[in-house]
């Protein structure tokens, strides 16, 4: 008797958590960063990443009214972050190549110009009194009618020789110009970030003054990347009074926001923030953080803002 034993497979789809998807954003900026210092064109996978975050903000919004769909955006989320890190070494390897041909070319074009400025410079003088000679060969001296010693003229006589050594000069001072430009260009100069707080109409200065309890205020956030490299950006928004310690503040953020920008990139965020309790002085504190990649943690970059308002009771 031959026994036959079904088994059913069943497929458990994996839960992804928001730290298991932040763990992944973590690991795919890190590749970002290394491609980026490769010379790679890391525009599009920084958009692709940003999108994760997007969704992960979103998965958290939504978490308690739909936890299903809470789970849909961090699975896609999660799937953009892995694809993100098995895309960046290809990304790399680009950039190095794009590097090394440019050196490449950049430097046997100074060799060139300057093998061109010496041949210039030693045969020059000759090929030019030839050419000049050819072209007024055939010119008549016709000597005028003055009589006693030639007058001698005054002016600037410019050689052949001075001519074509000028040309070679002119070739060095280009040739090292351009080597010193292949050199420093990474070099950005100074390095910061920009944080700033704007009203509701999106302009510096007006911020509600008063707000009644359980409304929503509702302002904007600009971050700004002036670091020489991406940089992925925490904005912790804090509700204090004016007896909460700043720079950092030392209370739990009630609302964050995240953007990874590229150099010389800026970026503006709603931001909708509601105080509940009623109470004078209070105020919105906005805090800008910078993810580490070798610690694995935001770092304070001690750039912050405030907002200050007066919350009344409801009627």
């Amino acid at each position: 008797m031959v026994l036959f034993l079904i088994l059913s497979h069943v497929i458990v789809a994996h839960a992804e958590s928001v730290d298991d998807v932040k763990t992944a954003i973590n690991a795919a900026f890190k590749a970002v960063g290394e491609a980026y210092g490769a010379g790679g064109d890391v525009s599009n996978l920084t958009e692709t990443l940003n999108e994760a975050l997007n969704l992960t903000s979103e998965a958290q919004t939504v978490a308690g009214t739909n936890p299903g769909e809470a789970q849909t955006l961090l699975s896609e989320a999660m799937v953009l972050a892995e694809n993100i890190t098995s895309q960046a070494p290809l990304v790399r390897e680009e950039g190095l190549k794009q590097g090394q041909t440019q050196t490449i070319v950049t430097f046997a074009s100074i060799a060139a110009a300057i093998v061109v400025g010496i041949l210039i410079y030693v045969f020059g003088p000759n090929f030019l009194w030839r050419l000049w000679f050819n072209l007024r060969k055939n010119y008549t001296v016709k000597v005028n009618g003055r009589t006693g010693a030639p007058k001698k003229e005054k002016g600037l006589v410019i050689t052949m020789d001075q001519v074509c050594a000028a040309i070679l000069g002119i070739i060095l001072i280009v040739a090292i110009f351009v080597v010193a430009s292949h050199f420093l260009a990474g070099n950005t100069g100074e390095t910061f970030s920009e944080l700033g707080v704007l009203g509701p109409n999106m302009t510096l200065g007006d911020y509600p003054n008063e707000v009644v309890a359980g409304d929503a205020v509702n302002l904007y956030v600009y971050v700004g990347n002036q670091m020489g490299r991406p940089v992925y950006y925490t904005v912790m928004i804090k509700v204090g009074d004016n007896n909460t310690s700043v720079n950092p503040a030392p209370i739990e953020p009630t609302m964050e926001l995240e953007r990874i920008l590229l150099q010389n990139e800026n970026w503006t965020s709603p931001a909708s923030i509601t105080l509940t309790q009623a109470g004078l002085n209070q105020r919105i504190i906005f805090e800008l953080w910078t993810y580490n990649e070798t610690t694995n943690s935001n770092d304070y970059s001690q750039i912050w803002g405030q907002v200050w308002l007066n919350v009344t009771a409801p009627p």
